[in-house]
């Protein structure tokens, strides 16, 4: 599973090392920054939307299943 998390409906990926990390998104300049706990940087990517943030919502990713197969 990779560590992804989304931003007004814009995927963003952060990396299988940052999985169930807490994290902060700063909107600045057309960019989105994500910093961890200890104000270290671990993305800034361009912003791809204009719609404005309307809620604040977070929880935590479910796992996948394993898929088995019968016969």
């Amino acid at each position: 599973m990779r560590s992804q998390l989304s931003a007004v409906g814009q995927r963003i990926r952060v990396g299988i090392g940052h999985a169930e990390t807490i994290v902060t998104i700063e909107d600045t300049d057309g960019t989105f920054r994500i910093t961890t706990r200890a104000d270290q940087v671990i993305a800034e990517v361009a912003r791809t939307t204009t719609k404005p943030i309307a809620r604040f919502k977070a929880r935590k990713p479910q796992h996948q299943r394993k898929v088995t197969s019968s016969g």
